[in-house]
This record gives C-alpha cells, structure tokens and sequence, in this order.
C-alpha cells in the first residue's frame, strides 16, 4: 500500500469482489455493493456495467464495446472463472456467454423475493445465493450450473440476516438469540445462543473463520470454528456512541473492522481484541453553505490493509478517501469535475490496481457523460473515457483544466499554483497572541506551525483524529488541540514539549479557551455544556449549561427570545480584562461572569442588540442590526465607554453570496481586530478590506477567491485569510499588498 499512502496513481484499493456480504433483509443489508452493478476483471483490462436495459462488457486496454447482453436488469454482476462468462444476480439468477451471445445456465426464482450471491469462490467455482429470508442454495458451476445444496429458510422464526463466508463452506443465520452456523460441504447444523440479545447484520471476514453481529451497541466477533465468542467490540456514550453498531467491512487481511455507528460516525476495531483503534466521523465543508457538516455514505468499501475507506457521502456529490488510522479525510478521488456533475455521481467500482474508477453520472451540468458511465483517472481526478452502450467505442475524454487559482485582485498577489497548506479539507487555525506563530489544522490529521511573516513551516505534528478547534493561552505559551475524538493536546511552544493529553467527554470539540492564568480550559464539544477543566488536577470544575438567547427582528423592532432547550456550543471568546466569557450556539450567544459562574443577560458596555463573537484584547468586534431590518453592520465596540470605536461594514445576506461556477454560494461576513488595536479587516463575501481605526478609513480592499477565517499575527503586521480550497494567504499592511500565499512543498494537490 506504499503507493496508496502516498495517493499516487499507483493507489491501490481491493473492494473485496467475491467477498462483499449483505444480509438476506433490507433493513439489515449493508451498503456495500454500488446502486448500479459493475465490476472489473481480475486483471482489470475488463469491466462489466449494467446500463440502462443492457449488460455492457467494455475492453478497457482496447477501449472497444465487447460485447452486450440486452434486454437485462442486474442488481449484481460478476465476472466468473470460465472465458466469457458474466454473472447477474436480480429476478433470478442468469449466467451469460457474452462471447457466443447466449445464456448458459439460469436459476428461477421461487418467491417473489430478489435473489443476490451471498458469496462465490473462484477457486472452488462455487456460489451461495439468497432468495430474500425464504431460502440459501449452494451451486457448483463449472461447464454447467450444477445444484449442491438447498437450505428453506422459516421466515416466521425471526430471521433477521444471512451470510455466506468467502469461500463458500459456511452460512450463518440469525433465527430469535441464535446464530445457526450451516456446514455447506456436509449436513451439520450448529447453533449458538446469543445472551447478549438478539443478532443483527452478520457479516464473514474474509478468512472464513470470523464473523460478526451486532446486537445493540456492541459488536460480538464469533470464532466459527470453535463456536465461542472471541471478542466484543463495544462504543460508550463517553467514546461517541450514536446508536446500534452495525459491522460494515473487515480489511482483507481481517485484522480490523470497520463499523456504522450513526448516519456519520465510523469506528474501527481490532478483531484480535475487540479494541477501538479509531473512530472516525466524516465531514466536508459545503461549499454551496459555506459551513463544515457531517455526511452519510452511501457506499463504502476498505482498502486491502484496512487504513483507508473509500466512500461516496449521501453529501456533496463527490467519492471522498479517509485515512481510518487518523480520521483524516484526503483529497476528493474527483475534485471540482466529479462535484459539479450534480446528484447523480455514483461509486461504481475501483479498478485491482486502484488506478481508475467506474464513475456513474446521473444528471447534472455535463451533457457529455450525463447518464452514462464513465473512467476516471485517480492520478489526475478527471474522466479519461466515455463509455456509452450504444457506441461500439469508448471516447476519450480530453482533459480538463484545473480552475483558477484564488488571486488578489487589483494587486500584483503572488499567484497561489498549487500553495496547498493540507492534502485534505483546512478545518481551523489560530495565530499565537505574542509570537509570530500561526498554527493550521487539516482533515489530514496534521497540525501545522507556520511563521507567517516570512512563509516558512517550522514543523508538523502527527494528530491520532484530526483537530477541530484550536486555543492559546493568553502569554502564548500554551497551545491546545481538540480533536474530533474529543481529546485535548497540549504543547509548550517555546520548545514543542507535548504534555499528558486531556480526554474530554464531549465528543468532538468544537471550541477551547483558557481563561485567565491558564490553569482553567473551557472546553465546548457535541454536548449541550461547556466544561471548565483544571489542567493541573484534569478535573471539571464547573459546566455551563447554554441556553440561547436569540433575536427575533422586523420591521417594529428587534426582541431577544430564551430558549428552553440546551445547546452545543459552536464557539468560546473571553474578553481581555473583564470577567465575561461568551459562547455561542447556532442560534444565540449568552454571556458569562467568570468570577460567579452567572449568566449575564446582557452585559454592561454592550450594544443593546450585540450579536456575533470577535474579540481582540479590550475591543469587541460584533455584529449589530441597522435601522433597515434586512440588513446588520460589522462594530468595532468599546465596552469600557459603552460606545463603537468603529462602524465598518453595513452589508445584507445577499451582499455575503457568490456565484461559484452557477451556484450561490452563502459565504457570510466577518471581522477582526489586530492585537495592536490599530487596524481591523472585514470580510463581506470575497471581498475583504482593511480599515485604519484611528480614522475609521477604509485603506484597502481586495477579493479572494472563497474566503473563510481571517486573522491578524500577533505583532498586527500580517492579515492571514484562508480559503475553502486550501490555501492561505498572508498580506501586509506595511505595503498594503499581499505578501504570499503559504506553501507546504510535501502538499502537490
């Protein structure tokens, strides 16, 4: 897997052809297979892929049609070990010559129940196949399609799923608290009772030896041979639990477990033990929103060493990598062309040697491969060829260009090229309050520490989950990492001595603050309270409870609404210098007195209607309404004197979008006050600019292409503006120009 690591062309992903295994019940079945069956010879230069009526057999060494199977509906298609024969597994289960255009042997159902292949064996050419919850059959192929076995199943004794192992010698079946384990080379029948509950969602390893079901939130790991229970793998709500445990896929060599938990959330287990090894839980940030969300996969299959799982989310249309080892999310497998297809971008089939991919388009902008099947290059994440049924030959597809790199308008910016920060997804940064240091996090589980001033990286630190939110103390002294696994890292950053790591129970973290002397972090995660820790004892000392209070505005008027249900909190700000510590929720923000630990409605100094968190040293920078209700202002306020230091930005939500190759995109507005209280930048949707508080003058305004955080360093000489595509880009406010973009050189797209 040197190549895969490294996401070269040479990536190399086995999506476990003959050993995929879904239970015999829908509601049980695992999302394995493609929506639309296809799949690759053993050598990859043939692909087999069910269009619309027609089973298609594509030369792709050639690039010629093959051949064609007419008038023919699959939910699954697969290659066998005799030249020319294809599979199809639906109503009933067909085996074709396509070479002599004929049928060669078929199998009818017996209900009216789809049939599927729970398991086939090139070795031993043999298949086991599922006729719903009423019965398994086992087959020989060979020169004809010869019957060995047949299993009725008692569909009104509770049978919940059936599995075949991968080399075809046994069935498991779930019947009330029993797994019947069927011998399918002779006529034992062994049972095991399961105290736990009842099983759900059985699945084979691909050894044949191990298999797994799920009861509950926990997943028992079932040595078949010697019918005992070898492992237990369990998630508590302290670990991220988000439901029942469903086992997804094992690697190929069985040595770990990939599971469902929740519509989003992924944990990997080691089967030997049944130890968490890492809990993954995938998110991307919506460019259309402007905002990180959590996606479901539709589909998901693991590399051959179990590090990586190929995914396509329910959200955005795109097939997405994740290192499980981290949780690190790497590069989309189709980038911008793959996204802007529309909703019907499907995972079809990864070729054995992972250097090309059967993508199907449904819909979207491209009339040229709408509706129909196309290969993709991994290396260059673009269609290489067209594969339309009814043309004898597979077009090539010219290659696209890369769009436009983010830029600086007006000004002589550096260019960004390929000034890539992170292999994957940037999620958050931070400059240091003192020191000239900026620290940057991605979904590829590193975290990054930059001069920004000159452009350098110092160093990179390997995280075990990538970070989601990042904190200095007030000397700068400290740095705290919270990750998506709901644990806190924490470095001296005078020598990058790491101390002993926090372990939250918030799930992932969303926000961390230290209040004043740095002994107390504010930690706010997934859970409706922020908890107050003592690094020194890793005790929580006090939890605040978040209930917003929101604003509710037209044209009478505003009104400030409480809310009666907890909420997660989104963000932590402390003011310099007084008691107040803010956070803030998806719908409000309360303040705190951090000496008494009480909620302030409103506190003294504020604006009457203040919303929005920004603070830099005494100043708040916040966002206020405006006479027109439609529309809210950027303010710097003083709360010392009750009063604005500045009126900046007045902007409404339409001022805040952007078409984005024809879409809207809603990118919002922002602001922030350098350390010096001598300039502040607003952001209101790709246009940013830089005021001179003094004069409250605007003394620059410049685009950037899909702009998000915005930062001032600590000595308050450089505005740092990351983008949604990865990149960052540093400017002065000596020259007033952009002085470059970072540059990771390890970082190539």
């Amino acid at each position: 897997m040197r190549g895969f690591r490294e996401f070269s062309p040479m990536v190399y992903i086995l999506i476990l052809i003959g050993v995929v295994i879904e239970g015999l019940l829908p509601c049980d079945s695992v999302a394995a297979l493609p929506r639309v069956p296809a799949e690759f010879s053993e050598d990859g230069r043939m692909a087999v892929v069910q269009t619309a009526g027609d089973l298609a057999i594509w030369d792709i060494e050639a690039k010629i049609l093959a051949g064609k199977v007419p008038q023919i509906q699959c939910d699954q298609v697969r290659f066998l070990k005799q030249d020319g024969w294809v599979l199809c597994a639906g109503n009933g289960v067909t085996i074709y010559d396509w070479k002599r255009q004929m049928a060669v042997a078929k199998i009818p159902p017996e209900g009216k129940q789809a049939m599927r292949v729970l398991a086939y064996s090139r070795e031993a050419d043999r298949m086991v196949v599922g006729e719903g919850n009423e019965a398994v059959s086992v087959w020989h192929i060979g020169d004809k399609l010869i019957p060995l076995k047949h299993i009725p199943l008692d569909a009104e004794k509770d049978v919940f799923s059936a599995a075949a192992s991968s080399d075809t010698k046994t069935l498991a079946v779930t019947q009330g608290r029993k797994i019947l384990l069927y011998d399918l080379q002779g006529t034992a029948v062994r049972d095991m009772v399961m105290k736990e509950g009842h099983p759900h969602d059985l699945l084979f390893a691909p050894n044949s030896s191990m298999l797994a079901a799920s009861i509950g939130n926990t997943i028992l790991l079932v040595d078949t041979e010697q019918r005992t229970i070898h492992a237990r793998a369990t998630l508590t709500s302290a670990e991220g639990a988000r439901g029942r445990l469903v086992p997804r896929v094992f690697s190929l060599d069985g040595s770990r477990l990939v599971a469902g938990n929740g519509q989003w959330s992924y944990p990997v287990f080691e089967v030997e033990s049944g130890k968490l090894l890492a809990l993954t839980e995938f998110t991307y940030v919506d460019r259309e929103r402007g905002v990180r969300s959590n996606i479901q996969l539709h589909t998901a299959d693991i590399s051959d060493d179990g590090d990586y799982l190929v995914g396509q989310p329910e959200h955005p249309s795109t097939l997405q990598i994740w290192d499980l080892r981290t949780g690190a999310m790497l590069p989309d497998l189709c980038g911008d062309d793959c996204r802007n297809m529309g909703p019907g971008v499907g995972l079809l089939r990864w070729s054995p040697d992972g250097s090309k991919i059967l993508v199907e388009m449904n819909g979207g902008r491209n009339a040229e491969v709408a509706g129909k099947v196309s290969l993709w290059d991994v290396s260059t994440r673009a269609p290489e060829l067209l594969l339309d049924p009814s043309q004898p030959q597979a077009k090539i597809l010219a290659k696209r260009t890369a769009p436009p790199s983010p830029h600086a308008a007006g000004s002589s910016a550096p260019s960004a090229g390929s000034a890539f920060v992170h292999a994957s997804a940037l999620r958050t940064m931070a400059t240091s309050p003192t020191a000239n240091l900026l620290v940057t996090t991605g979904d590829d589980g590193l975290l990054k520490v930059w001069n920004p001033g000159k452009g350098t990286l110092l160093r990179r630190l390997k995280l075990a989950a990538p970070a989601s939110a990042l904190g200095f103390s007030a000397d700068g002294t400290i740095l705290a990492a919270g990750t998506a696994q709901g644990e806190v890292r924490l470095w001296d950053t005078r020598t990058w001595r790491e101390f002993p790591p926090y372990l939250s129970r918030q799930g992932q973290i969303n926000a961390l603050q230290f209040l004043p002397g740095n002994r107390l972090l504010a930690i706010a995660g997934e859970q409706p309270k922020v908890s107050i820790v003592d690094l020194n004892t890793r005790e929580v000392v006090k939890e605040l409870v978040h209930m917003s209070a929101s604003e509710s505005c037209d044209a009478k008027g505003c009104v400030r609404k409480r809310s009666t249900q907890a909420e997660a909190v989104l963000t932590l700000a402390l003011l310099d210098g007084s008691p107040f510590l803010l956070t803030a929720s998806q719908t409000g923000q309360v303040a705190w007195d951090i000496e008494t630990w009480t909620e302030i409605d409103r506190p003294a100094g504020f604006p009457e209607n203040w919303s929005g968190l920004g603070w830099r040293r005494s100043y708040l920078a916040t966002t206020v309404r405006t006479r027109n209700p439609m529309a809210s202002a950027l303010t710097v306020w003083d709360p010392r004197r009750n009063g604005p230091v500045a009126g900046l930005d007045i902007f409404t939500n339409g001022d805040t979008e952007v078409v984005e190759k024809g879409a809207t995109l809603a990118l919002g507005a922002s602001l922030a006050v350098d350390p010096l209280n001598r300039w502040a930048a607003t952001r209101v949707g790709e246009q940013v600019s830089v005021w001179n508080l003094e004069d409250q003058e605007r003394k620059k305004t410049f685009s950037v292409k899909m702009p998000y955080y915005l930062h001032w360093t600590g000595d308050g000489k450089h505005l740092v503006v990351s983008t949604l595509d990865r990149k960052v880009l540093v400017w002065s406010a000596e020259t007033m120009e952009p002085a470059h973009f970072l540059l990771d050189p390890a970082v190539t797209q």
